[in-house]
């Protein structure tokens, strides 16, 4: 047990130095160009509200995203609790080691009994169809968009390989995945069943990438209000590589709700189109904000809601 407990040390302190970090280095930047951002500081309460409708929509459709996954597994949640479940779910992800992701596979396996397996299976399936979309939009925003293409290399490879594997990992058969034990090939089986279980005759990857395409939609529309509070209006192409990124940055926590990963990446993306890094920055800091008001609001409703359905009552006998 001690071995296991020192890697949880190590690498919680190694995702809080490298949050701070990237806190620090954003932070720097925006500082340093100040000036030319100050048009930040104008952006409007309808801007405001228009942004925290299309962040509603989007958790609109992460809830409708996993509530059928879950209709495909057997299990029946009402709409509305998956709604307050994803939203505390999200809110709790701002805390280190995921803890909104297990947070709910608990609320899951008390609630229907449903096996973790299964919810991971679930979670790898939605990421998975999540990445293929985004990345491929993200690949053909980068080689399409006008200007020089060499310095795009980096992002053009990065996009590809994530196209590449998550199309791998949803097609790849069951019988392929070495039947060995192991943290590692026992999670993969886990992907590969629920892959079959969920994709059925095809229909349900259709349903979910449409999800998947109408979630990039949302951030890219994000990214158009945010830069044009900027005074710097983007082009469709810069619109759909920008949501992408946002939409793939969203799929895993590398740092608790990647703050900071999420504006450096960004920043990465837009100067990828010979653009200025820092108005990038500006640009998903304006977001940030706005998602972390909309977060607070939709996330501590969903958290109080965890007590009415006994997550947090003592078992019987203890």
């Amino acid at each position: 047990m001690h071995p296991v407990k020192r890697r949880s040390w190590v690498r919680s302190i190694v995702l809080v130095v490298l949050q701070v970090a990237c806190i620090a280095y954003v932070a720097r930047v925006l500082y340093r160009e100040r000036e030319g951002l100050s048009h930040a500081l104008d952006l409007g309460w309808f801007a405001v509200a228009l942004l925290l409708v299309l962040i509603a929509v989007q958790h609109l459709q992460r809830t409708a995203e996993f509530t059928y996954m879950l209709r495909r597994l057997g299990v029946s949640e009402p709409f509305w609790d998956g709604f307050l479940l994803t939203g505390a779910g999200f809110l709790l992800n701002h805390l280190p080691l995921n803890a909104g992701l297990v947070m709910r596979a608990a609320v899951l396996k008390k609630d229907h009994s449903l096996p973790y397996a299964k919810y991971l299976s679930l979670v790898g399936v939605s990421g998975f169809v999540n990445l293929a979309v985004a990345a491929l939009i993200g690949l053909v925003s980068v080689l399409v968009a006008p200007g020089e293409q060499s310095a795009r290399l980096p992002v053009v490879i990065a996009f590809g390989a994530m196209f590449g594997a998550a199309c791998v990992a949803l097609v790849v058969p069951l019988g392929w995945i070495p039947k060995r034990e192991g943290f590692v090939f026992g999670r993969l089986r886990a992907v590969a069943d629920g892959i079959a279980s969920i994709r059925g005759n095809g229909w349900s990857l259709v349903v979910l990438v449409a999800i998947a395409l109408s979630r990039v939609a949302m951030a890219g529309l994000r990214m158009v209000i945010c830069f044009d509070a900027l005074g710097t209006q983007i082009s469709p192409l810069a619109a759909g590589l920008l949501g992408s990124t946002s939409a793939l940055l969203g799929l895993i926590n590398i740092t608790p709700g990647n703050l900071g990963l999420r504006e450096l990446a960004l920043a990465v993306v837009w100067s990828s189109l010979g653009a200025s890094p820092a108005l990038g920055m500006a640009a998903a800091s304006i977001d940030r904000v706005v998602l972390l008001l909309y977060t607070v609001a939709s996330g501590l409703p969903g958290v109080f809601s965890l007590r009415r359905r006994g997550l947090f009552r003592p078992a019987e006998g203890a």
